[in-house]
């Protein structure tokens, strides 16, 4: 049976919601601390960038000292880049720390029905604990170093070589009867002027990419072989698979491009303000021949993150590093309905989180609610006070007004929480049922 895509969201979202209690109460302390790790990483860099301690009696507000860091990071690694990279090193591997110390627990409570150990006080970190962060990391590293590294290396260098050749200095004679006319123009230019500059622009880094697109092609051909496809009759028609899988890859490829490119000429007119021409002239050959390579690249790059996706999951419920029945989550169309599943579920809390809880909630409706209650507050404290506005109002409401939207949005990073731990472990149930 393949995965359906709706009943596994409902699971997912169910657990979430059903579960936000105990979530909380395994979460809260490692969400607070990773706060508290955002923070002094913050602040951390400011100092590095500043030459000097930086704290909150020099920037009051966290928001102000993000962006700070934002605007002026680039000198911060050029001054000490050491200092910087350590910063965001010790950032990421306390974060992992502890958002494992919670997830491994959560996904074999979705999983297994297993229920976290009481206690609201907890950041455990074990077995279980490890192979989640192993288990990601594999995944991470598979597919960087076996998949990613090698197209990344073949563009480097293959893109390389073509400037280089576009940069070769060319001697024309405009006049054959006269020597002294000489004329030094680059191959480039001159490609150009013989209206040839797409051999270099798109066949060649075409050329190069081809075989990284064959060997997407054939993936996909053996992914939609009747073994690795539930149900499949034996005796499918191989030439007609080939067929289909390979228009089915051109489509792919040609729909990214086509994308892709029109965003990146949306980037151009919109930050540099070019008009349609210029950003058409400044997306030519470079970002054209990075492109061809860099689609491939990510359509190689989703497949094999998407096979390993459950993988997570299915070592911490297992209790082993062992791969299990993790691929028998994808086997054919699934890995089609997995990234359905998982564009559903991401679209779903992003919306939610941006427009509803921030953009309309927090942003609109409880601020009219805190304001009108500051406002009745303030009158009543005037009538005890002489018609004076007691002290205590303003900063108490200020107060009010910050702990609340923390407070909702470390719910709803509970209940986020609660989606993925609840996805993995439905999957993993898919798993052991044989998808």
């Amino acid at each position: 049976m393949g995965l359906r895509i709706f009943p596994v969201i409902g699971d997912a979202l169910n657990f979430g919601g059903r579960r936000l209690e105990t979530i909380a109460r395994v979460a809260w302390l490692p969400m607070v601390l990773i706060l508290v790790a955002n923070m002094v990483a913050i602040f951390g860099y400011l100092s590095v960038i500043a030459g000097r301690l930086i704290t909150f009696e020099d920037i009051p507000s966290f928001l102000s000292a993000q962006q700070l860091v934002g605007q002026h990071a680039a000198r911060g690694f050029e001054n000490n880049a050491d200092a910087m990279w350590a910063i965001t090193a010790g950032n990421i591997i306390v974060q992992t720390l502890l958002a494992a110390s919670f997830m491994a627990p959560l996904i074999r409570y979705a999983g297994l029905g297993e229920k976290p150990s009481p206690g609201v006080i907890r950041a455990p970190f074990g077995p279980d604990q490890l192979r989640f962060i192993v288990a990601g990391i594999f995944s991470f590293l598979f597919v960087a170093v076996l998949v990613f590294g090698p197209i990344a290396g073949a563009s480097y260098y293959s893109l390389k070589y073509i400037v280089e050749a576009l940069a070769q200095t060319v001697a024309t004679f405009p006049d054959p009867n006269s020597l002294h006319t000489i004329e030094i123009s680059t191959a480039s230019a001159t490609l150009t002027d013989q209206g040839m500059a797409w051999l270099y622009s798109h066949a060649l880094p075409s050329v190069f990419a081809a075989p990284f697109a064959i060997l997407l092609w054939i993936v996909v051909f053996l992914h939609f072989s009747p073994k690795n496809r539930p149900n499949a009759s034996v005796n499918s028609n191989a030439f007609l698979r080939a067929l289909t899988t390979l228009l089915m890859t051109v489509v792919f490829l040609g729909g990214a491009y086509l994308f892709f490119r029109q965003e990146i000429l949306e980037s151009y007119q919109q930050i540099a303000g070019l008009s349609g021409e210029a950003a058409q002239n400044l997306a030519g050959s470079p970002v054209d021949a990075i492109l061809i390579f860099g689609i491939v690249a990510y359509l190689l790059v989703n497949y094999f993150n998407l096979r390993l996706y459950a993988y997570p999951g299915v070592a911490v419920c297992r209790s082993s590093l062992g791969l299990g029945n993790t691929l028998r989550v994808t086997r054919g169309w699934n890995i089609i309905r997995l990234w359905v599943i998982l564009a559903l579920i991401g679209m779903l809390l992003i919306f939610v989180q941006i427009v509803v809880i921030n953009g309309l909630f927090l942003g609109r409706l409880l601020p009219w609610m805190v304001n009108m209650l500051y406002n009745a507050t303030a009158v009543s404290s005037r009538l005890v006070n002489s018609g004076v506005t007691a002290e205590w109002v303003l900063p108490t409401f200020i107060w009010v007004w910050n702990i609340t939207k923390i407070i909702i949005n470390l719910v709803w990073s509970f209940f986020s929480f609660g989606v993925t731990a609840g996805l993995y472990g439905r999957l993993y149930r898919e798993s052991e049922a044989g998808a």
